[in-house]
């Protein structure tokens, strides 16, 4: 893969062009990134579903089963549309071979990840954030650049140089406001179609009507309750391939920043030129 190869333009990009590049670009792969988000998104609902149908105090492990099966998607993804962006054909069938041969390394590190993600935003969200910041393109160095296991921590702290990482820091910031904004309407929208049409509903009702305390109430909603829990999840997954295609395109314009590849491709662009005019 190389840079002048690039099916999007190589040029220095602001957050909402990163984000309006990936509305774009899952629009235009929308079949073959669908296949990716059904194999990683049903397992992780249904087996909240079943799990919460059994157990109680399953909203920590849904978080956890999240965690997962998002590293996995968010990998998949990465392993997928790189090789796209690069001028080669999306496959799927490519991005689980990759997957696979990087897997062993993509585990080990996931689980160094996922453990200070969920450890620094145990209590409260924002901590989690500036590990995030620092890890967010773990994929891509794994499944793109195809970075050796002891190279994966220098590689990010070069990213995270010079700027890098408040850059990350606050793109991430705005991203995942905006997941979390589209994440609550989409449950909200499906709290109130369930309860309209179905005559099932899943949170706003309930509350309204319930019968016991308020508190105790909610608790039992947000830990016991399967229909509460599997919605939430899938409310999650929902938004998560563009804002995650997005994070792709912050990756890219980093790189453009930091190794001067829209420069490279000038270059290239004008040597290919003046051989032809000399030819």
């Amino acid at each position: 893969m190389r840079v002048e190869d690039c099916t999007v333009s190589v040029e220095r990009r602001s957050l909402q062009a990163c984000v309006d590049l990936a509305i774009v670009f899952v629009r235009e792969t929308a079949e073959p990134i669908l296949r990716l988000w059904l194999l990683c998104a049903v397992p992780a609902c249904v087996l909240v579903w079943l799990l919460t149908s059994v157990l109680t105090d399953m909203l920590i492990p849904s978080v956890l089963i999240f965690l997962f099966f998002s590293a996995v998607f968010n990998s998949l993804l990465v392993a997928a549309i790189g090789p796209r962006v690069f001028g080669e054909e999306f496959s799927v069938r490519g991005a689980l071979r990759s997957f696979r041969r990087r897997f062993w390394s993509w585990l080990l590190w996931t689980l160094i990840v996922r453990f200070f993600q969920f450890l620094s935003g145990f209590c409260l969200l924002f901590p989690g954030l500036f590990v995030t910041a620092y890890t967010a393109y773990l994929p891509e160095l794994l499944f793109l650049e195809q970075a050796p296991l002891k190279a994966v921590q220098p590689r990010l702290t070069w990213l995270a140089g010079s700027g890098g990482y408040g850059r990350s820091l606050n793109s991430l910031a705005w991203l995942m406001s905006a997941w979390a904004s589209a994440s609550g309407g989409l449950f909200l929208l499906l709290d109130l179609t369930s309860s309209t049409v179905l005559n099932r509903p899943i949170f706003l009702q309930i509350l309204m009507e319930g019968s016991v305390e308020f508190a105790d109430l909610l608790l039992q909603l947000t830990h016991d309750d399967p229909w509460f829990l599997t919605v939430l999840q899938l409310c999650l997954w929902m938004p998560l391939p563009v804002i995650r295609t997005a994070v792709f395109f912050c990756y890219l314009d980093r790189r453009i920043r930091a190794e001067c590849w829209d420069l490279q491709v000038l270059f290239r662009a004008e040597a290919v030129r003046v051989a032809e005019l000399s030819g």
